[in-house]
């Protein structure tokens, strides 16, 4: 086997003799000594501590200067005694401004020395400021004071006046004596605001006397007039507006709003011929003579429009009354084909009251002629009869099968007793007449000759509503009193024999018409499905009522 090879650990030998080790450290030595002498350099520059200790021991107050610190408070003194005997006057408060001189005088001698003296002129600095203020602050008060009786009796100048008087005072109060009470920014402030709310209030006054006489200008319709002082109005109030910001007299909105007036009066006096022309039409319109009408209709919405154009923002100007006149222009055109319309319409329902279906289908074929003609030139006419077109459109739809469902509907009725002529279906709607006359069938146990079900109080109105259409007369839900009727007396009735209920129909309602009908000669009023009543006396939040009960009911409970 080959010899492993053995490493030996390298050693970093030392090579550096003694001498040259001290000299390394005595380079590291100086240069941290350098270091440190500069940064005790760089701090002895900068704000240096005043022992004051050592100047009261060296400081020497002379004679001179105790002199004037005496007189300072000397004078001080005689003030006091003044202000216990009596309130100062100018020549009084004097005395305290030439204390606190000389009180300045022996500071600067020696300042920074005597901290008592120091606060004691902060102290007679304000206490002078207060005194010398108070006549000032008086004099601004008082003509405050005069200045709110005169602007109570609208004397506005004299008011404004002695309110800039009254400002100036305290202003003087506030750049003169700063440190005083009396002092007050807000103030004079306040009082500014005031002299230029009187500046302001006579001009606005004018603006609104200027706008009643325009007013009554424009209800006497003196457009011109109107027009040239309420011009005036406006401009104070732009004036107002411009000069006067941050018054109750300046409005934007005001300003707008008589801009806006002015343009209804330049627009007014074409409003007035559009009404004009409008009820020029009216007049000849109810004489009979509706296409000159229409014509007249067509001018006024020609002349609106033009209103609406240049006058956006009058209060004349609106979409709404061209599409009126558009409205009243077509229904005076189109008066003949509506009357042509509503006389077809009640011919096709004689027709079909008397079963002449086959003269009915060429009336409706006529209807739809007709109908048709007025949806596309005349379609703001108000003679555009929705009821009609959905009838018509319907009819054409079954006109095929008029007299068949005619045949089926007249044979399957019958008198009800004691009502006069009204009658009634002497069996519940089986589901092949439903979806005949309705093109749906929305029962849950289908089967044509089984009552429909799940059928709405709404459907049920529809499907009544459809059938009168067809029959050309009346056809309704059967109200409680003449279900009742139809029903008759049950003390003797064997109802088994007449009822399908939960005993013999498994729940389930069965082929209308397969029990025994009742003396009246009507099946089913009684179980099998329940029927809707016309509900004529409820409420619209009430639910429809109904009656008669259903298969799925026991037979005592029906």
């Amino acid at each position: 086997m080959p010899k492993k090879k053995k490493f030996k650990r390298a050693h970093l030998r030392d090579e550096k003799t003694p001498l040259q080790r001290a000299a390394i450290v005595f380079l590291v030595v100086c240069v941290c000594a350098g270091i440190l002498w500069c940064f005790w350099f760089l701090s002895s520059l900068g704000p240096q501590d005043v022992d004051y200790r050592d100047l009261k021991d060296n400081f020497k107050v002379t004679d001179e200067m105790r002199e004037i610190l005496e007189e300072s408070i000397e004078l001080e003194a005689q003030f006091e005694e003044i202000l216990a005997l009596r309130e100062p006057t100018e020549e009084d408060i004097q005395l305290l401004q030439r204390s606190l001189e000389v009180l300045e005088n022996y500071l600067e001698v020696i300042p920074g020395y005597d901290s008592d003296a120091d606060k004691r002129r902060t102290n007679l600095k304000k206490r002078y400021q207060d005194f010398a203020a108070t006549s000032l602050r008086i004099e601004s008060e008082t003509l405050e004071n005069e200045a709110i009786g005169l602007a109570k009796a609208e004397e506005y100048e004299a008011a404004r006046a002695k309110f800039n008087e009254a400002f100036r005072a305290q202003k003087k109060i506030n750049e003169d004596f700063p440190l005083s009470d009396s002092q007050n920014a807000g103030r004079a402030t306040r009082l500014q605001r005031q002299a230029r709310y009187l500046t302001a209030e006579p001009l606005y006054q004018r603006s609104l006397e200027l706008e009643v006489v325009a007013d009554k200008h424009i209800e006497s319709q003196e457009w011109s007039l109107a027009e040239e002082i309420l011009s005036q109005s406006i401009e104070i109030q732009d004036q107002l507006n411009r000069e006067y910001r941050g018054t109750n007299q300046a409005s934007v909105a005001r300003l707008e709003r008589l801009k806006i007036k002015l343009v209804g009066i330049r627009s007014g006096q074409s409003f007035i011929e559009i009404e004009a022309i409008s009820n020029f039409a009216d007049e000849r319109r109810a004489a009979g003579e509706n296409l000159e009408a229409a014509e007249l209709y067509q001018e006024a919405a020609r002349l609106q429009r033009q209103l609406n154009e240049a006058y956006r923002d009058s209060p004349y100007a609106s979409s709404d009354r061209v599409s009126e006149f558009l409205r009243k222009s077509q229904t005076s055109e189109s008066y003949e084909l509506g009357l042509e319309i509503e006389r077809n319409n009640d011919e096709l329902n004689r027709l079909l009251s008397e079963r002449r279906t086959y003269e009915a289908t060429e009336k409706i074929i006529l209807l739809r002629r007709d109908i048709r003609q007025m949806l596309e030139t005349f379609p703001r006419s108000s003679l555009n009869n929705e009821d009609i077109q959905v009838k018509i459109r319907y009819l054409n739809l079954v006109q095929s099968d008029l007299g068949y469902i005619q045949d089926r509907i007249y044979d399957a009725l019958l008198p009800i007793p004691n009502i006069g002529e009204r009658k009634m279906l002497r069996t519940e709607v089986p589901q092949a007449l439903y979806s005949l006359i309705m093109g749906t069938n929305p029962s849950r146990n289908l089967g044509d000759t089984k009552p429909v079900d799940s059928v709405s109080w709404t459907e049920a109105k529809e499907f009544c509503e459809r059938l009168s259409w067809i029959m050309g007369k009346e056809i309704r839900l059967p109200t409680e009193n003449e279900y009742r009727e139809a029903l008759g007396r049950l003390r003797y009735v064997v109802l088994e024999d007449h009822v399908w209920s939960a005993s013999n129909a498994e729940g389930v309602a069965q082929p209308v018409g397969s029990r025994e009908p009742l003396s009246s000669g009507y099946h089913d009023l009684l179980g099998n499905v329940s029927e809707w009543l016309e509900s004529i006396d409820r409420f619209e939040n009430e639910d429809a009522r109904h009656i008669g009960g259903h298969a799925q009911d026991r037979l005592e409970a029906i």
